[in-house]
């Protein structure tokens, strides 16, 4: 069975190309572009991780992660958030609300594919 992966993030540009190499990889992908879009869509969706970008318009990460990991059918889903170097302090807020690691980007797509993988 094919593992399950939501993408969260408004730049398109990011979303396809995560998305692109995921699906390459063999996982089933999900994506949603903004925060509201993907807390609706896990509901149904019910990944195994979630790609989550730290500064959404409509929300924070971090705001998503404390949500996601307060509910008892989201809780143990691993995140792993996107955020850029101009957001590095906010990662430890990531990490700190229940975030198991981070990606810079712009993203090397090896390193990418290398750090989803440990996942599973």
């Amino acid at each position: 069975m094919k593992k399950k992966i939501l993408i969260i993030d408004d730049e398109p540009d990011y979303l396809n190309i995560a998305a692109k190499m995921l699906l390459q990889e063999g996982y089933e992908v999900m994506t949603a572009a903004s925060g509201a879009e993907g807390l609706k869509k896990i509901k149904h969706f019910l990944p195994d991780l979630i790609l989550l970008d730290i500064g959404l318009p409509d929300a924070s990460g971090i705001e998503i992660t404390g949500k996601l990991k307060a509910e008892k059918k989201t809780a143990s889903i691993p995140i792993l958030l996107f955020t850029v170097r101009s957001e590095l302090n906010y990662v430890k807020r990531g990490i700190n609300a229940g975030a198991r690691d981070y990606i810079i980007k712009p993203f090397d797509i090896d390193e990418f594919v290398k750090r989803i993988n440990k996942f599973f």
